[in-house]
């Protein structure tokens, strides 16, 4: 009699194990009302409120989705202090992070030139942790977690990531020099190469980045001590800053074609983030130039041939 209580009560709990494990990775992460009404209004702002603009197959902001393992990205302390912090990149500062620098030391297996760091703020949510979640499933994460590299030795989160290869577009002689003609043709060359990233991550990742201002983009290019080139004829582009609100995920069967024409019909807003800028100019330092790219860039996507 014993042994079949015993038995019966193991039975049950490893089926209340099971239904507790696929709720924790299947069920979006509770948020509080105050963020699931920004969040709605966030994506608004990405994408629109039709149908047509804003698809059922694009689902929520990608940290939604976080699981029990994903909610641990910043548990731990990492071996890293000030001291190991290089220069800024480009002055980078974002609307949920300090700023991207290069690190003094190499780390983890990574020489000091493959890595590079992301200073966020004292505090997380599922924001920071949807951009772990979104480095892995890329192939750019390196690590994460605590280290007192803020204000004052104070520990901050931090996100390691892998450095991709380029230069920043602005920062080009072409780009300098171009007008509106020229600019039209930089970005002409980078539309296909774009398009077929962000199909591929939405198709066999789950993942739709909707933002493309000019920081974002790194261009194949050469950087001397007097200037910075970009290595034409272009066939070189990397898509930067997985961070929120620029990441939503998708459904797991969307198909290429969806997507495709989400994006060749002009309906996918690239450079969402320079509606945002408008309203609130701490978001965007140039929301002039980026809103002058985003028109660059729409015009070639809504022209857009399929693949």
């Amino acid at each position: 009699m014993c042994t079949s209580s015993s038995s019966t009560l193991f039975r049950l709990l490893l089926c209340v194990s099971i239904l507790l494990t696929a709720i924790t990775h299947a069920a979006l992460l509770p948020l509080s009302p105050l963020s699931l009404s920004y969040n709605k209004e966030m994506k608004k702002e990405l994408l629109g409120t039709t149908k047509e603009r804003n698809p059922p197959w694009i689902l929520e902001f990608y940290g939604s989705y976080a699981d029990e393992e994903d909610r641990t990205a910043f548990t731990k302390i990492l071996d890293l202090n000030t001291q190991d912090i290089g220069d800024r990149i480009n002055g980078d500062r974002g609307g949920h992070s300090e700023s991207v620098a290069k690190l003094k030391k190499d780390y983890s297996g990574y020489k000091k030139d493959e890595v590079v760091v992301k200073i966020l703020y004292k505090s997380t949510d599922y924001r920071e942790i949807g951009e772990v979640k979104a480095l892995k499933a890329v192939g750019l994460y390196v690590d994460s977690g605590m280290a007192p590299v803020g204000p004052d030795g104070e520990k901050v989160a931090v996100i390691m990531m892998k450095k991709l290869d380029g230069v920043p577009i602005r920062e080009t002689i072409q780009y300098k020099n171009a007008n509106r003609q020229q600019e039209n043709e930089i970005f002409g060359y980078a539309k296909p190469i774009v398009r077929k990233q962000v199909v591929n991550w939405a198709v066999t990742k789950g993942i739709l980045h909707a933002d493309f201002n000019p920081d974002n983009l790194l261009f194949g290019g050469t950087q001397t001590a007097t200037h910075i080139s970009l290595n034409l004829p272009i066939s070189q582009v990397e898509v930067l800053d997985f961070g929120y609100p620029g990441i939503l995920k998708v459904d797991k069967d969307v198909t290429e074609q969806q997507v495709i024409g989400l994006i060749c019909s002009g309906k996918h807003v690239f450079l969402a983030m320079i509606r945002l800028g408008r309203r609130n100019q701490r978001l965007s330092r140039s929301c002039k130039a980026n809103f002058r790219f985003s028109q660059v860039l729409h015009e070639y996507f809504a022209l857009s041939q399929y693949i």
